[in-house]
């Protein structure tokens, strides 16, 4: 496994369900939690729609805890009279990038990741997480070999390289915050 200048790395991990893949990710705790949001580490869950189409969304692990922090957040505010209202705007912030991440209808052109779907059942789900330093990553890592149905750590670098030069998987740069192939 090499590792990427700036310590960045990717996990996927496939699993037989969304549930399965939401569950692992639930299980890394606090820590991981605390890391994604003040660190900048992503999770997604894909998975496949009847139509052939992918649904990408951000692991509701993070997501949710983002509403909950914002709606707290903003009920203290109003408590103390709006003097933070700059750190609601924030929060109003990380809930439109939340929406940004949830794509319902994506890759259908994407045949690779349509496979790889495939390969693990009817209803699978993988789980990508980016890793911003390797401590997180030896964390996700150990968890997605001890429950997920096949699993794969590199770093960002080399899982980019992986993927086709077309525009058919600029889906997942784009989830990544990486630019797309054509840029």
């Amino acid at each position: 496994m090499s590792q990427d200048v700036r310590g960045d790395s990717v996990v996927l991990a496939s699993f037989p369900n969304r549930w399965a893949a939401e569950s692992m990710l639930g299980s890394l705790g606090h820590t991981f939690r605390h890391k994604a949001r003040k660190r900048g580490n992503n999770a997604f869950v894909i998975s496949g729609n009847s139509d052939g189409s992918l649904n990408l969304t951000e692991s509701r692990v993070l997501e949710a805890r983002g509403l909950a922090h914002t709606l707290i957040k903003f009920a203290a505010d109003v408590m103390v009279g709006f003097i933070g209202i700059g750190a609601t705007l924030q929060g109003v912030a990380g809930w439109r990038r939340a929406a940004k991440t949830h794509a319902p209808h994506v890759g259908s052109d994407d045949t690779k990741s349509r496979a790889v779907l495939d390969q693990a059942g009817p209803d699978a789900a993988v789980a990508m997480v980016r890793c911003k330093d390797p401590t997180t990553r030896a964390t996700v890592r150990a968890k997605a070999t001890e429950s997920a149905i096949s699993s794969w750590d590199g770093s960002l670098t080399e899982f980019l390289a992986s993927l086709d030069s077309g525009s058919e998987q600029d889906w997942i740069r784009d989830a990544l915050g990486e630019p797309s192939a054509d840029h």
